[in-house]
């Protein structure tokens, strides 16, 4: 009951900050955030600063070269785009935490059957980029410089996602056979 609890008020939660467009409200809703999660804070919200550093500097650095070109204020936008992606980002690592997704989607079956599987194929590739790791630095006489390790992890990418897609069309096909999709039209 308590981790059914926890998804409901997180996906409430979720749907209300994006109904919010004052950076003033989101930035305290950040920080009344980053005081409830007392101790574990600091590793929070490092995790949620490093998942989300790349693709919102990107997209930021976007909107504001556009805006500029086009002579439009970008500062506000920018600043509301980045308090609620981080905001949004350090509840879900914190909600990773205190709840068991398996017990809180045990009302249906068939959820809870798809969140199983997809929980299962996270171990799988987790287990594998340890694997990648350890065998790149066994391989590694010293420190590799950065264009080696550039080159290393896109192989690992690479390797990923055919594993990924592989092991999507495996999964797609067990489930077709077994009923779970209902293709009669």
């Amino acid at each position: 009951m308590k981790d059914r609890l926890l998804l409901s008020v997180w996906l409430v939660a979720v749907v209300g900050i994006t109904f919010i467009h004052d950076p003033l409200w989101l930035g305290s809703l950040l920080v009344a955030a980053l005081g409830l999660a007392g101790r574990a804070t600091p590793a929070l919200l490092k995790r949620a600063l490093i998942a989300i550093a790349l693709v919102n500097v990107a997209v930021s650095l976007g909107f504001v070269l556009s805006a500029s070109l086009a002579g439009e204020p970008w500062g506000l936008f920018v600043l509301r785009l980045n308090l609620r992606v981080l905001l949004l980002t350090f509840l879900t690592l914190w909600l990773a935490r205190h709840l068991d997704l398996v017990r809180a989607v045990g009302f249906s079956r068939s959820l809870q059957f798809v969140v199983v599987l997809a929980l299962g194929q996270i171990k799988t590739f987790q287990r594998m980029l340890t694997d990648y790791r350890m065998a790149f630095r066994s391989r590694s006489l010293g420190r590799p410089d950065l264009a080696t390790r550039a080159r290393s992890a896109g192989r690992q990418a690479g390797a990923l996602l055919e594993k990924a897609e592989l092991q999507a069309t495996e999964v797609n096909l067990g489930m077709r056979s077994r009923g779970f999709f209902d293709d009669r039209t």
